[in-house]
């Protein structure tokens, strides 16, 4: 089944194949573009070895195409907002932007379905109901 993922600003497809490509911003010197995998709960990241971060440290990720920050404002800035298609269904996707913390959820209809180690961290603030 292909998957799609798309910036929820100006809807631009934001991977190719099985890698997302969005841009990452560490501080003012280190930017960059870093692939994650588009199988959820798949945490291993490729970037450029010299756009570097600690353990707990806070991330911005933006569309690589319109440049939009891609937090999730409305509900926690620690996580991310990005579109996911598949099956001709949409959902939304949220991941945390905290390095080293594995957290992130498919919101459809008011259900979720979360991954990662630190899936409990996030979950109040969905407002949804386990698929």
């Amino acid at each position: 089944m292909e998957i799609n993922y798309k910036c929820p600003k100006c809807k631009s497809y934001l991977n190719i194949g099985n890698k997302v490509v969005l841009s990452a911003k560490v501080n003012e010197n280190q930017k960059g573009l870093i692939l994650f995998s588009n199988k959820l709960g798949n945490y291993e990241i490729k970037k450029h070895d010299l756009v570097q971060y600690k353990k707990g440290q806070k991330v911005g990720f933006y569309c690589p195409i319109c440049h939009s920050n891609l937090a999730a404002e409305d509900l926690n800035l620690n996580l991310v907002k990005v579109i996911m298609e598949e099956g001709g269904k949409e959902f939304t996707v949220l991941f945390s932007n905290i390095a080293g913390e594995h957290a992130t959820y498919k919101l459809h209809d008011k259900n979720y379905e979360a991954f990662g180690k630190d899936k409990d961290k996030y979950i109040n603030f969905l407002g949804f109901q386990l698929f």
